[in-house]
C-alpha cells in the first residue's frame, strides 16, 4: 500500500514538472475513456430497451390474435343464431298469414 502511494506521489510530481501540453493530452485521454464508457452504458441500456419493447410487442400481438379469434368465433355463433331466428320468424309469419286467411274465410 505504501509503495503504491509513493508511486502515485512520484507520478504526480513527474506530471507536475511536465509541460502543459502533456497535461492537456492526458486530460483528453481521460475524457475520451470516460466518454467511451458513458456511450457504452447508454448503448447497453438502449439495447435492453429495444429487447423489452420487442417482447412487449410480441405479447401484445399474440393477445390481439387471440382476441380476434375469440371475436370471430362469437360472430359465427351470432350469425348462426340470427339465421335460425330468421327462419323461425318466417315460419311464424307464414303461420299467422294462414290463420288470418282461415279466419277471413269463416
Amino acid at each position: 500500500m505504501t509503495n503504491a502511494m509513493n508511486d502515485l506521489v512520484q507520478l504526480t510530481n513527474q506530471a507536475a514538472t511536465q509541460n502543459d501540453r502533456w497535461l492537456f493530452v492526458a486530460s483528453l485521454i481521460v475524457f475520451g475513456v470516460f466518454a467511451a464508457s458513458v456511450m457504452r452504458y447508454f448503448v447497453r441500456q438502449h439495447e435492453r430497451l429495444i429487447d423489452d419493447h420487442r417482447q412487449a410487442r410480441d405479447t401484445y400481438q399474440e393477445s390481439l390474435r387471440s382476441m380476434v379469434a375469440e371475436q370471430s368465433a362469437a360472430n359465427q355463433k351470432l350469425i348462426t343464431c340470427l339465421e335460425s331466428n330468421t327462419r323461425v320468424l318466417e315460419e311464424c309469419r307464414d303461420e299467422l298469414r294462414s290463420s288470418r286467411m282461415e279466419r277471413n274465410k269463416a
